[in-house]
């Protein structure tokens, strides 16, 4: 078979996601983990299977996969050489790029805009006229402002401070017990010690449940983040902006001010921007 084949493929340490396009089909499936990063190796076990899986509900094989336009957004591949390096290990060409980018490409259907994600790390991207600019996304060690990681630390270190008697203003905040009972019986520093970026941003959905001053002195410090993101990306205030990621949707609610002009729901995902970026392939 000869006919034309899209193919968008999304990839993280959440899972795999492959949607096929045919001239008059469609099918998606989904599949492990894919973290380029840290295990290469299954990372392209599972894109490999979820892509199969996919073209076995179209009676296709990776045989069939000679005209074939395929993009793959995964996580990870801003480092430095990850996405040629994974490329490679793929039974089928494919055009790897970050996530990122075809978060952005889903979320604005190609056109101009910024899209600011703030998951458990974060990053800002934009395209106009001058291409593509992307900030962040690093990791929590040296970044990730805004994301839940972020702020579940920025939390844990002001409680610290408050175990230590040198942070006063919210030593009767409610949200100082429920963090305490989060470290499960541990010193703040003990749990920090032994805590990955995920629990860390696991913190997070405390700090958006309370309606205290504590609270909601910390929530208004990522939208600070976001404030501070946009401008150094360069995007113009009242023009087209999007959030995404679990904190970026609790934040979306939260927003006041300037900040909310522009600010619209994405048109699609990652994995949507993924096959129309394959779909513009020659």
């Amino acid at each position: 078979m000869s006919d034309r084949i899209d193919i968008g493929i999304d990839g993280g340490g959440s899972g795999s996601r492959v949607i096929v396009s045919t001239q008059n089909r469609e099918a998606y499936a989904e599949g492990g983990p894919a973290n380029v990063v840290t295990d290469p190796a299954a990372a392209e076990g599972a894109i490999r299977e979820t892509v199969l899986d996919a073209l076995g509900q179209l009676s296709r094989s990776l045989e069939d996969l000679e005209a074939a336009r395929i993009v793959a957004g995964l996580a990870g591949c801003r480092l430095p050489g990850v996405a040629d390096t994974f490329a490679i290990r793929l039974p089928f060409l494919a055009y790897v790029v970050d996530d990122s980018v075809t978060a952005l490409e889903g979320a604005f259907g190609g056109g101009h805009g910024t899209l600011v994600n703030l998951g458990t790390g974060s990053f800002f991207i934009r395209k106009d006229d001058r291409g593509v600019t992307h900030h962040g996304g690093w990791g929590f060690v040296l970044g990730d402002e805004g994301s839940a990681a972020w702020l579940g630390r920025e939390a844990l270190r002001e409680l610290t401070l408050m175990e230590d008697g040198r942070m006063q203003t919210h030593a009767d905040d409610p949200l100082r017990d429920a963090l305490l009972e989060a470290c499960n019986g541990l010193h703040p520093s003990q749990f920090a010690m032994q805590a990955a970026p995920e629990d860390f941003a696991a913190l997070a959905p405390l700090i958006f449940d309370q309606s205290t001053a504590w609270a909601h002195a910390l929530q208004r410090r990522v939208q600070t983040c976001v404030e501070q993101g946009l401008e150094d990306i360069g995007h113009p205030d009242g023009t087209s902006w999007a959030l995404t990621g679990g904190l970026g949707l609790a934040l979306a609610e939260r927003l006041s001010g300037p900040i909310t002009g522009g600010l619209q729901a994405p048109q699609g995902s990652a994995l949507d921007g993924a096959l129309t970026m394959a779909r513009s392939l020659p």
